[in-house]
């Protein structure tokens, strides 16, 4: 902490954005501050909530960039965070954002669905919309009706859209097409206002029937019904058409939930929810939140905002701020704060129940052996081929989870031959071994993938160690499958319907998928090097880069005197590669 004490006695009081790095000098989180130095003190000094301690606890060193104003030290903030992209940090990408319809202004004007907002004049933008389906099935639908563009690129001749009545050819059209009508019917189609569509529509089809054309009767039919379809939304009264987003703010120690109903001409379009951890101060959470929001989606005319008090919200976000506390307005407000804590409520109990049903699994477990409840579980299990590429892997299991990051593998090293005992005493000998000389967390439990044999080769190996660790087996079918237990010489049945026997069948196949995974990329690496061993000039690094360039030994034979060069290889070893396997056919 020495200098980073030095370094806090000179930060000023004034705004701007600060930048915490890691032991490595990355950037591990990007904050703004109305007065760096009480901002930045303010990590070191006093308590926090769990998430931030955490993230304190990784900090070594911090910089700072002083601004004119917070309103540009936000800006700053964002910029800096879409730069670096820093782990504690939020950071909104694609699928935070919704799709659009967009009418561009090209001269032949097109349709297009999405989700990235162009320069400003490139096109008008309507929606958003549900999902991506409904956007593009609206632009379908008035594609078939309004003959715009359908082209990305004009070519030279007509296609078969023009046939169709469905595109004024401007490939063929040189003169000045104007496109004002369909242009002001597709805006008010999209704006909502489908019943003069609809209308003509209808016309055109009791024409179509009086004249017997049944076909393009059916047709207009069909139309008819998807543009009723296509604009079924759900209704709310208000009194005007402003697009706006109703926000609901819910904060609860460590965690702020944020609810938007995003309403569009009357209509309730879209429901957006999120959950983000409290790190910081909430306000500046939230803001760091939704400019990201707005930067990826088109903005509403107005916000309002309920359950957080944002100051300068018209300022930072560039939307009108409207504050409503009674009527439908207030009613939409209620509706996404009760959503904001609703999810928020929701998500911590799924994951309440989630870990107490895996405490209440391993708490059985415990009681069926007899042990203490086994919080910790390291399993084991071994692969070869004929006592070939000899491995072995262990998954860890907390709380009655995987943790992928605890998982080990084994290379064999003292054993010849297929022989599972002396391989697993080996493999546990270097795991307890290990443990024993870093005074490491032992298991609670130890799961072997197999019976008798596997069990008192661990037990054997950690007697010699002076340790006292359960030792359980899982023996299998012949596909397999977990279907009894091994545990003090003894054969122990459990109900295979029960969450004992899901836990240890989920144990043993993970760790036998683990343990078969690693043999065959071993394998895999041990049979090509092996292949390309008497070839003169490849050592193991050109062996490797052969590898991951044609993946095959086929590849390689079939590979040209150039292809070996692409692959990385110098010209006189390339043509030793290509040579050799023109001897050996």
């Amino acid at each position: 902490m020495g200098l980073i004490d030095e370094k806090l006695k000179l930060l000023p009081d004034l705004p701007g954005s600060y930048q915490m790095l890691d032991k490595e000098g990355n950037i591990i989180y990007v904050g703004k501050a109305k007065n760096l130095k009480n901002r930045v003190r303010s990590y070191f000094h006093g308590a926090h909530n769990a998430k931030t301690t955490k993230l304190v606890s990784e900090i070594c060193d911090f910089n700072y960039v002083i601004t004119a104003s917070e309103l540009e030290a936000y800006v700053l903030e964002i910029n800096l965070i879409k730069e670096y992209n820093p782990k504690y940090n939020i950071m909104l990408t694609d699928d935070k954002t919704y799709p659009y319809v967009a009418l561009t202004n090209e001269l032949h004007p097109r349709l297009i669905v999405t989700r990235n907002k162009r320069k400003k004049g490139y096109a008008r933008y309507f929606g958003p919309y549900p999902n991506v389906k409904a956007a593009r099935n609206t632009v379908d639908l008035l594609n078939r009706i309004y003959p715009l563009r359908k082209c990305y690129n004009i070519p030279n001749k007509e296609c078969l859209y023009y046939h169709m009545k469905q595109c004024l050819a401007p490939c063929i059209n040189k003169n000045n097409i104007d496109y004002s009508e369909y242009k002001n019917k597709i805006a008010s189609f999209l704006n909502g206002n489908c019943d003069d569509v609809i209308k003509e529509l209808s016309v055109e089809m009791e024409k179509a029937s009086l004249n017997m054309e049944f076909e393009k009767a059916i047709e207009y039919r069909d139309l008819i019904n998807s543009i009723k379809e296509t604009i079924a939304k759900q209704k709310i009264s208000i009194n005007d058409l402003t697009s706006r987003d109703y926000i609901g703010v819910y904060l609860d120690n460590d965690d702020i939930s944020i609810n938007i109903i995003i309403t569009r001409l009357g209509n309730i379009v879209q429901n957006h929810q999120t959950i983000i951890n409290l790190y910081d101060n909430a306000v500046d959470e939230v803001y760091n939140y939704l400019i990201q929001f707005y930067d990826l989606n088109v903005k509403p005319k107005e916000l309002c905002i309920k359950g957080i008090d944002l100051p300068n919200v018209e300022e930072i976000l560039g939307i009108s701020y409207q504050e409503v506390k009674l009527g439908k307005k207030n009613e939409l407000l209620d509706m996404a704060l009760y959503n904001a804590k609703f999810n928020l409520e929701n998500k911590r109990n799924i994951y309440k129940n989630q870990v107490l049903k895996k405490i209440e699994t391993i708490e059985e477990l415990g009681k069926l052996l007899g042990i203490n409840t086994p919080y910790r579980i390291e399993a084991f299990d071994n692969s070869n081929l004929f006592g070939e590429y000899p491995v072995s892997g262990m998954v860890t299991y907390i709380n009655g989870k995987p943790s992928p990051k605890e998982f080990r593998k084994y290379h064999v090293k003292t054993v010849e031959g297929a022989n599972d005992y002396e391989t697993m005493k080996e493999v546990i000998y270097r795991r307890y071994l290990r443990l024993t000389m870093e005074n490491s967390k032992f298991p609670d439990l130890i799961i072997m993938d197999g019976g008798a044999i596997q069990v008192h080769a661990a037990i054997e190996v950690l007697n010699s160690l002076n340790l006292d660790i359960p030792v359980l087996g899982v023996q299998k079918d012949d596909h397999h499958k977990a279907t009894i237990l091994f545990y003090n010489d003894e054969l122990i049945e459990i109900d295979k319907n029960g969450p004992i026997y899901l836990l240890i069948a989920d144990i043993s196949q993970r760790v036998h998928d683990y343990a078969i995974s690693f043999f065959r990329s071993t394998k895999a690496k041990g049979f090509f090097s092996s292949i390309l061993d008497n070839i003169e000039g490849l050592g193991n690094k050109r062996k490797e880069a052969l590898l991951k360039y044609f993946v095959t030994i086929d590849k390689i034979k079939e590979a040209s005197i150039e292809e070996l060069i692409n692959s990385g290889m110098p010209k006189n070893i390339a043509e030793n590669i290509y040579n050799y396997f023109r001897r050996e056919e």
